[in-house]
């Protein structure tokens, strides 16, 4: 006898459904909207692959402090650093990863989020704590973690202030 479990993924594959969710996509796409002061992304760029270990103080490593479920321009954020482009990035959590999603726009506003249909290289699946890349020069490789909204409120508010 064939487990339960597995005969039900087997017939949503063949049937064409998604087991995953009932909830259609128009109502699970959302437009950004103001950021949630819950969480942010503390992200560990370093030019070798021996992030794991390493910490700010790491030659070679820089941290960055981004929102998470807001729009930002990293190029704003972040002003003549390599490490970032210039198109405006969206992210947010799936399961226990952050979901980042680059758009066209180049102004903080991730234009087109929610109704246009995205490629494969504008969205990454980036896991947690643990040291990932190559990204490209001249900070391949990157550890995110997640920080929550009292560990620095004034951090949080400098970051917003470019936009002003």
């Amino acid at each position: 006898m064939m487990n339960p479990l597995v005969v039900f993924f087997l017939c949503c594959l063949l049937c064409g459904a998604s087991p995953s969710s009932a909830v259609s996509a128009d109502e699970h796409d959302t437009k950004p909207s103001a950021p949630q002061p819950a969480k942010r992304i503390r992200t560990l760029m370093c030019e070798s692959e021996s992030c794991d270990s390493a910490d700010e103080n790491t030659p070679g490593c820089r941290v960055y402090v981004t929102p998470m479920n807001a729009c930002y321009n990293a190029g704003v954020l972040f002003p003549g650093d390599g490490s970032w482009g210039d198109y405006d990035v969206y992210d947010e959590m799936v399961m226990k990863s952050i979901k980042r999603t680059f758009y066209p726009s180049m102004d903080g506003s991730c234009a087109g989020r929610g109704g246009r249909e995205l490629v494969d290289d504008d969205t990454f699946i980036l896991p947690l704590d643990v040291c990932v890349g190559p990204f490209g020069p001249p900070r391949p490789w990157g550890k995110f973690t997640l920080l929550l909204d009292r560990d620095n409120r004034q951090e949080w508010d400098e970051l917003f202030s470019a936009y002003g």
